[in-house]
């Protein structure tokens, strides 16, 4: 599966997740409302990595995050519709727990891209500025990626 694929199926996931949530959150009582703000908090913590990958990210790393965060997405739909089917505290809890455990997970890659990037810049303070120049000049299009993608592999290792 291409990765504009895996996009798209997350995309389609992720209003699946909204809709769900939104159809749920007048139904139940006040303690699932907390499940149903984590389920929200997953998709919006998927969205800001994929705002991060794109800003940041090198695009080696393409389609493992687009992998993670369609596996994310369809786990997370799945988890919440086994738990409409049955609602009882246990399912809410180890439901809660997996949500947990995606969202850690996710902010996890999205510090270590932040944190890739800020050790490329800060190694080579040289090569981001020429980054933004050619962006500035030719916008974000495929050519200026695949130059990041060449100076970035071909720089010599961290002392």
């Amino acid at each position: 599966m291409t990765t504009s694929k895996l996009a798209d199926k997350y995309i389609v996931k992720r209003n699946k997740i909204r809709n769900q949530c939104t159809l749920v959150r007048g139904q139940v009582e006040e303690g699932v409302v907390f499940f149903l703000d984590k389920v929200e908090e997953t998709t919006r913590a998927c969205d800001s990595l994929l705002l991060t990958w794109k800003t940041h990210g090198s695009p080696q790393g393409d389609r493992k995050v687009k992998e993670t965060m369609y596996r994310m997405a369809s786990n997370t739909l799945e988890l919440l519709e086994q738990w409409r089917e049955n609602s009882s505290t246990d399912d809410t809890l180890n439901s809660l727990t997996s949500i947990e455990t995606f969202l850690e997970e996710i902010k996890e890659m999205n510090c270590a891209i932040l944190r890739e990037e800020e050790e490329a810049a800060t190694e080579f303070p040289s090569i981001p500025r020429l980054l933004i120049k050619n962006i500035k000049i030719a916008g974000d299009n495929p050519q200026i990626r695949q130059w990041w993608c060449d100076v970035m592999t071909l720089r010599p290792p961290p002392c």
